[in-house]
């Protein structure tokens, strides 16, 4: 490639978070949270990698138009999480039972430069770069019979725009799946998006403006005009664009942020909240958009068994975890099942598409005599009670799990992930 495509890949690169924000977007009307009153199942597309451990309530903001105020309860009963991620999906707030000294409150989300309205100079104030942020509040909930408790402690939460008669409409979704949706842009299409909403969600690094110059951009109109580009310059957003996603797709994360364990990649930071890393926090926007900290969630993922080929479904394998070798977690730990390369739940007889450590409190799963976990992951349901289905044969698959408030020796990489080894070898 030339200096231009490669800047042009670049670009792509920078501004898909903000483009893939902007879709998962549509749909919602900014005026409160929308809640999730049961988990979700396969037929859930707008977000990727959904769990089956929390429900979800999301919310969005229009600063630019209203500041909005948020109302977070007294929560005991239950662990939460409510990350505030800007456009580009950094989480830059953080509140929750992780956090006492920033949790039960009165708030007030505001754009950076705006004066406090007369009346709220007591809330606490949280400020955004961005107008268009997302809320993903998730509470823990300990199985469908939890459903009950769970829905009266989201009923709790309040985030409302303080003038809502100024928020502006939004774009229907009609049943897009926005990671799809936005690989399928054309270049035009995705690079004037891009331009459009940085308008309202400026671009951060002066250096990423000039390069966005060479194509015609205008920073103070958000503007991007393809008809007045010459055949080289569009050629070459084109061009950046096909490269940019094939680097997206084989995924070249920096490795200092994951250790790798019984082929398990765990991820001990450098998601949430990205600095510089774009690259990877694109990977992420298309394969896990709205990711938490890890202080809050630590990740890992598995495509591969014990002996490196690839989660298939129609095999059926064997998921062991020694007595000694539980999950790190403060709080609890799941370990889920997702399609590849789609990344969405997998469709199943038993509405099953995770384990987690409330299923053995509660004997949905049982341990070992010594203590220990064996889980079996097939396609068909065996005798066994601990089964956790995969994918129909011929189809990938790959497992997620969660820690929830992850310890240091899990940010450090001091501990084993789960073994996966194939049963039904030929």
């Amino acid at each position: 490639m030339g200096k231009l495509e490669e800047t042009a890949e670049e670009l792509y690169i920078y501004g898909l978070p903000l483009v893939v924000t902007e879709i998962t977007h549509w749909g919602s009307d900014d005026l409160g949270l929308k809640h999730c009153r049961k988990f979700p199942d396969e037929n859930n597309k707008r977000v990727v990698k959904l769990n089956t451990d929390t429900l979800y309530s999301l919310g969005w903001t229009q600063l630019a138009r209203t500041p909005y105020i948020v109302h977070i309860p007294d929560i005991q009963e239950r662990y939460y999480l409510f990350p505030v991620l800007d456009a580009y999906t950094n989480v830059f707030e953080s509140i929750g039972t992780r956090t006492p000294e920033r949790s039960a409150g009165d708030y007030l989300l505001i754009l950076e430069g705006e004066e406090i309205p007369e009346g709220y100079e007591n809330y606490q104030i949280i400020r955004s770069r961005d107008s268009l942020n997302s809320i993903l509040l998730r509470i823990e909930t300990r199985g469908k019979e939890d459903y009950e408790l769970v829905n009266k402690l989201q009923d709790q939460f309040i985030v409302r725009p303080l003038y809502p008669e100024k928020v502006a409409p939004v774009p229907e979704s009609s049943g897009i799946i926005p990671a799809e949706y936005v690989q399928k842009l054309s270049a035009k299409e995705f690079f004037e998006l891009f331009a459009k909403l940085s308008a309202e969600n400026p671009i951060r690094e002066e250096a990423y403006v000039e390069k966005f110059r060479k194509f015609g951009y205008d920073r103070e109109q958000g503007t991007l005009n393809w008809n007045e580009l010459d055949e080289e310059h569009q050629k070459a957003l084109e061009v950046g664009k096909a490269s940019a996603l094939k680097k997206l797709q084989e995924d070249r994360r920096k490795d200092e942020n994951i250790y790798r364990s019984n082929y398990w990649a765990v991820i001990t930071g450098g998601i949430g909240n990205y600095g510089e890393d774009y690259l990877r926090r694109a990977t992420t926007a298309l394969g896990g958009w709205g990711a938490n900290l890890v202080q809050d969630s630590a990740y890992a993922v598995a495509y591969q068994d014990a002996e490196g080929e690839l989660l298939t479904g129609g095999n059926t394998y064997l998921l062991h975890i020694n007595k000694d070798e539980y999950p790190h977690a403060a709080v609890f730990w799941s370990i889920t099942v997702y399609g590849e390369p789609d990344k969405f739940l997998v469709k199943n007889s038993i509405n099953r598409f995770a384990v987690n450590s409330h299923d053995l409190d509660a004997g949905r799963f049982r341990k070992n005599e010594d203590g220990s976990l064996d889980v079996i992951l097939s396609s068909e349901q065996p005798e066994e009670q601990n089964w956790l289905p995969i994918p129909e044969k011929g189809k990938n698959f790959s497992l997620a799990l969660r820690i929830y408030w992850p310890d240091q020796d899990t940010l450090d990489g001091n501990w084993t992930a789960p073994y996966i080894r194939k049963l039904n070898r030929r």
